[in-house]
């Protein structure tokens, strides 16, 4: 391991993951997935016999044992998967992929760990996982694994990642799947969404895409007169990222504001964001179902024209042209991304790095030298980049130092990213703006989502490193009431101070006040990291 990261180590004490990964998705039958469920479930027994009678470890001998290996429920059977044989012929390893049913996940999780099944690697648990088996002292300490047989993992995964999955006494408990470096700027698919605006309506109302706060309500308003529809239509949410920015807020919850770790319930933006939201509301322009309208109904009146704007990712594009083309079919969605306050001030852009995922071994693994030996294999660049988006000019190509893929060999790759190991995140994240171009319509979204990347006033939360008690006590409640009584403040239009109020006692009665002081003691012991 890096000089660097063995000091670092050394001192922090474990901290925890943030959410998702960018990810594809796959189709498998409903039969598919319940055989994949019971495979997993039929070997608890098994698993359990064969460890209580062990095996010798083969590491030392040679020969590369069959590993076994668990992750969670996919849509699809990973056994069947043509990216698998990619990775097994990359990596010498042949597999078995286990599944973990889609419900009670965890709970299934530690009971096959209780009942000692060997599995020789949990692959990509998620941050619950990890602190349950961590505070059962089931997982083995893997630095001097790494040491000997990881050397790419260690380069690969960022110095605050590997705090976050070591403990108090310098043990190495997991191998984390992190998001990216704190000392980084903008990069590959920071922004993926935002709010969508029907082409064809926009040119009929002389309006071009909205950068500003103003414009924003602007065109809204003109489309609200003229039609006496909603011009925004959003599914049961408060917290509109695009809108936000123009009030210095983003999609992270948290906010460093003078050293102080704030929440975004007390960020000063946050009233006349409120006092904003309420005034769309009473005057018709954000859907008055707002406060029980599904993403399907909000999509059906985007397509349909009955609703100028509503937020989209870019991977919604592909399932929206052909429902757009019914009404017109010259119309294009375009997106307004990270409205500005006014035009002399940048648009706020927010995002949260963390370790979405953390691979781990546990103690009654056969062979872990060999599962580490594995997934340092499927770590290396060039495997991972074979295993991810596959052969240059066959299934992708660079053009101008960006990656595009090359169909129909790139359809293999859709679900590819669940067979990878680590990768230094910058290579990672340029390699995967081909998944993101997976379709003319997705990659012009994406690419005009992102023009104007460099012009806007960018803040990187470190949330998503973050692990405490506190947190996984008070926050998923915290974040509930909450965002009811946004929304209730937004449609009920009381004055914006007394829904504040409200919003902020709730945030202090039902465990904020613990969440901030959490918060307050990562950032606190954690500065050496953030400003290297």
């Amino acid at each position: 391991m890096r000089k660097k990261s063995m000091k670092w180590i050394a001192l922090l004490a474990a901290s925890a993951m943030a959410a998702g990964t960018l990810a594809g998705c796959g189709n498998q039958s409903t039969a598919d997935t319940a055989q994949t469920q019971t495979t997993a479930e039929a070997s608890q027994g098994e698993s359990a016999e064969e460890s209580a009678a062990g095996t010798e470890n083969t590491a030392d001998t040679g020969e590369k044992p069959e590993l076994k290996v668990m992750f969670y429920s996919q849509p699809y059977d990973m056994n069947a998967e043509p990216l698998k044989a990619v990775m097994e012929d990359l990596s010498g390893y042949q597999i078995t992929y286990y599944n973990l049913p889609s419900e009670n996940a965890n709970e299934k999780l530690m009971l096959e760990v209780a009942s000692g099944a060997d599995y020789d690697m949990y692959y990509r648990m998620d941050s619950d996982a990890f602190s349950q088996l961590k505070d059962k002292n089931a997982l083995i300490d893997l630095k001097p694994l790494l040491e000997e047989y990881g050397q790419d993992i260690l380069a690969n995964v960022n110095d605050i990642a590997w705090s976050a999955v070591t403990d108090e006494e310098g043990r190495i408990l997991g191998i984390p799947l992190d998001t990216a470096d704190p000392s980084s700027k903008t990069y590959p698919g920071t922004i993926t969404g935002g709010i969508a605006f029907r082409s064809d309506t926009l040119e009929e109302l002389g309006y071009e895409i909205p950068t500003t706060l103003d414009e924003f309500y602007e065109v809204c308003k003109a489309y609200t007169d003229k039609t006496g529809n909603p011009a925004l239509t959003v599914s049961k949410n408060g917290w509109l990222t695009d809108i936000m920015s123009a009030f210095g807020m983003g999609s992270t919850s948290w906010y460093n504001v003078d050293g102080v770790q704030t929440p975004r319930v007390k960020m000063e933006g946050f009233k006349d964001y409120v006092a904003f939201m309420q005034k769309l509301y009473q005057e018709g322009i954000l859907d008055n179902d707002m406060p029980i309208n599904a993403a399907e109904n909000c999509k059906e009146k985007f397509t349909s024209n009955t609703a100028l704007c509503m937020q989209l990712a870019f991977w919604d594009i592909p399932s929206m042209v052909e429902a757009m083309a019914v009404s017109n079919p010259d119309a294009k969605a375009v997106f307004a991304v990270c409205l500005a306050k006014d035009e002399n001030t940048p648009g706020f852009l927010s995002t949260n790095l963390g370790v979405s995922e953390i691979s781990v071994i546990t103690k009654t693994s056969k062979n872990p030298e060999d599962a580490v030996k594995w997934y340092n294999e499927i770590s290396k660049p060039d495997n991972f980049k074979r295993i991810y988006i596959g052969e240059e000019n066959v299934s992708y190509e660079v053009k101008d130092g960006q990656y595009y893929p090359i169909f129909p060999a790139f359809d293999e790759y859709v679900n590819s990213d669940k067979f990878t190991g680590s990768v230094n995140y910058a290579e990672r994240n340029a390699e995967w703006e081909a998944r993101a171009r997976k379709t003319p319509e997705m990659a012009e979204a994406y690419e005009q989502m992102n023009e104007h990347l460099d012009e806007y006033d960018f803040y990187l939360s470190c949330e998503g490193f973050v692990s405490d008690p506190a947190l996984t006590e008070y926050m998923p409640s915290l974040n509930t009431a909450i965002g009811d009584l946004l929304i209730q403040g937004i449609a009920e239009g009381n004055d914006a101070q007394a829904v504040v109020d409200e919003i902020i006692q709730t945030w202090e009665r039902e465990g904020g006040l613990e969440c901030e002081a959490a918060m307050q003691k990562w950032y606190d012991e954690h500065q050496e990291l953030l400003n290297n």
